[in-house]
């Protein structure tokens, strides 16, 4: 391009994102977790460890500064189970150390949530994400981005297995989760404060349920460990030790290796 070669790369910053050859958000969201460290290292000193601002004043300056920091451009991004745990274990992290809260103090992801009202990152994501969906939807059709979202592959060839989910797929699967449509999610889109008013109805039940299937999932986990368990009937052949398991059975025949003597 005017006499000069351009460098092929994996992956290139362009408007504060980093695009990548892989076409996944992996690497955008590593570079948004630095960027959130970053964000909350400079004002840990003034704000965060400053005893004499409330904790409800850091919880604002939190979300103002840090977490719009970490979900820059979150509204394009295409997240898997594994990018979603490290958004979430940053969002805990961040608030604990907020409200002073210590591993051995026993508090719950879901009680670390409710005491300062704040949501989940997978809340945040999926209303910005459908908010930004519905200013597509409400923009002109020579639009560039409306083209992108409504376009469709003619020929195109996939791997074997169980495909990769895509944006659209997600974006479907955000709009069953808020009670909306996906057929006919372009009508309420149109009117703005409809649509904006469905959104923070269907996020705030979204998170609710989340939140009653954690608590749920504790209640079964601890109901589990105060069941007897059954004695032990597995024997060694070496020795009289007993096992419950198969597996620590196969984990003990390990000590009795020559090797290990």
């Amino acid at each position: 391009m005017d006499g000069t070669t351009i460098e092929c790369v994996e992956h290139f910053p362009y408007l504060g994102s980093i695009l990548s050859i892989q076409s996944t958000s992996s690497e955008e969201i590593e570079n948004r977790l630095q960027a959130g460290h970053t964000a909350y290292g400079r004002l840990s000193t003034r704000v965060f460890k400053n005893k004499g601002l409330p904790t409800h004043t850091k919880v604002m300056v939190y979300n103002a500064v840090i977490v719009s920091t970490l979900l820059y451009a979150c509204e394009t991004w295409t997240l898997y189970s594994r990018d979603l745990k490290k958004l979430e274990q940053f969002h805990q992290k961040k608030l604990r150390a907020i409200m002073k809260i210590k591993w051995n103090d026993y508090v719950s992801n879901t009680a670390v949530l409710e005491r300062p009202n704040v949501t989940s990152i997978e809340a945040m994501i999926m209303k910005h994400g459908l908010r930004w969906s519905g200013h597509v939807v409400r923009m002109e059709d020579t639009r560039l981005p409306k083209k992108i979202l409504f376009s469709e592959l003619n020929t195109a060839n996939r791997l074997r297995g169980r495909p990769m989910l895509r944006f659209k797929d997600q974006r479907k699967k955000s709009l069953k989760e808020v009670n909306i449509d996906p057929n006919t999610f372009e009508a309420s889109a149109h009117d703005r404060n409809e649509w904006r008013n469905k959104i923070k109805v269907g996020t705030d039940l979204f998170e609710e349920n989340r939140r009653a299937n954690l608590v749920a999932k504790r209640q079964q986990r601890a109901e589990r460990t105060k069941q007897p368990q059954p004695p032990p009937t597995i024997q060694c052949d070496q020795c009289p030790r007993l096992f419950r398991a198969r597996i620590g059975l196969t984990s003990h025949k390990k000590a009795h290796h020559p090797n290990n003597n």
